[in-house]
């Protein structure tokens, strides 16, 4: 936990100190249904695995399984523990709830910008986590919001019994805010998306769960069905609520717009969940999604928008008699791309 003294200067220098070493933690919950049925619900996703024992069993699970873009809310410390003085008072910093509590980071501001996550093992109710975290690249960068600095993380989360469940890497860009955004600094181009027609959520087809898709029915160039969603405060708050990512810039407009923004933002989480379902509704209950990214966030996306998210096959290989898809993915809201990266996943081969 930070200290409950007045906020101190850190300079760049005092975090790179932290360069490659190598910190240790626990999460403090174990997985459980609740927090799994949670996470479905901001979303509406009907996927049986999630919340169907006898379905997850006949689909190579153990039980219900965790949708994998949850895994780091089990390696979160907690925000307070009794005998630890109130977190909570005028002065005091807010708390983000991360797992590199104790790196000192530089500027005032800051959000997560870009994401890696390679799966393993899944996640069962009942499991807990543990693993390390260390800071990898520092990358100092002026953007449109500030003068600041990019900080990428590696981290390895394993089950107390183990198995090696996910090795992530996150970048956050620390900055202090420009106090206007000066004229000279302007926003990088976004590339376009594809061309297309609006949409919402209520285009999105019912999936038959019944239905497999094979290594072999997908080639190079093919689109998987788009996937929408709707975004409004209630939904975000409770995205970033499921995820316990606290950060004001998801929750509080006046936070956001102080840290440069024009509103409260979607989370980065909440981007790999959309990936993710549009994912799962196309390659069905015995696909698997073995990686996610390197991803980034482009643009932000507020109450309001609906996130269209496309993907197409660019790849396909038999690795360890696996049949391994790779796609790129991207997500776009209705003023541009919001986010990009890349997936693999692997789909069952027929017999």
């Amino acid at each position: 936990m930070a200290d409950r003294t007045e906020k101190v200067d850190i300079s760049l220098e005092d975090t790179r100190k932290w360069l490659g070493v190598e910190s240790n933690f626990e999460g403090v919950d174990e997985v459980t249904r609740n927090d799994i049925r949670r996470k479905v619900e901001v979303y509406c996703f009907d996927c049986p695995v999630h919340y169907d024992e006898a379905v997850a069993r006949a689909h190579g699970y153990r039980t219900l399984v965790a949708p994998v873009s949850m895994t780091p809310l089990w390696a979160m410390p907690a925000y307070w523990s009794p005998g630890e003085p109130s977190i909570f008072a005028p002065g005091l910093s807010e708390k983000s709830g991360t797992v590199r509590g104790n790196i000192p980071v530089p500027y005032s501001k800051g959000f997560n910008s870009a994401s890696e996550v390679e799966h393993f093992e899944p996640l069962y109710p009942g499991d807990r986590l543990r693993g390390t975290s260390k800071l990898v690249e520092i990358t100092p960068k002026r953007t449109r919001l500030g003068d600041g600095v990019f900080l990428t993380y590696e981290t390895r989360m394993s089950k107390q019994t183990g198995e090696l469940v996910a090795i992530q890497g996150n970048t956050g860009y620390r900055y202090d805010p420009f106090p206007k955004r000066p004229e000279a600094v302007k926003e990088a181009p976004t590339e376009p998306g594809p061309p297309s027609e609006a949409r919402s959520e209520e285009q999105n087809p019912k999936v038959d769960w019944g239905q497999q898709l094979s290594f072999e029915s997908v080639n190079i160039g093919d689109d998987v069905p788009p996937y929408s969603v709707w975004l409004n405060y209630q939904r975000i708050v409770m995205s970033v609520a499921v995820d316990r990512m606290w950060s004001s810039i998801h929750h509080n407009r006046e936070a956001a717009r102080a840290a440069g923004l024009d509103d409260i933002i979607f989370n980065t989480r909440g981007y790999e969940m959309v990936f993710e379902i549009t994912l799962r509704r196309w390659m069905g209950l015995d696909g698997r999604l073995r990686k996610l990214g390197p991803f980034r966030m482009v643009k932000n996306s507020h109450p309001g928008d609906t996130l269209t998210c496309r993907a197409r096959i660019v790849n396909k290989e038999v690795v360890d008699n696996l049949g391994r898809v790779h796609l790129e993915i991207s997500v776009h809201n209705p003023r541009a791309e919001a986010a990009r990266g890349q997936a693999i996943v692997t789909l069952p081969m027929r017999t």
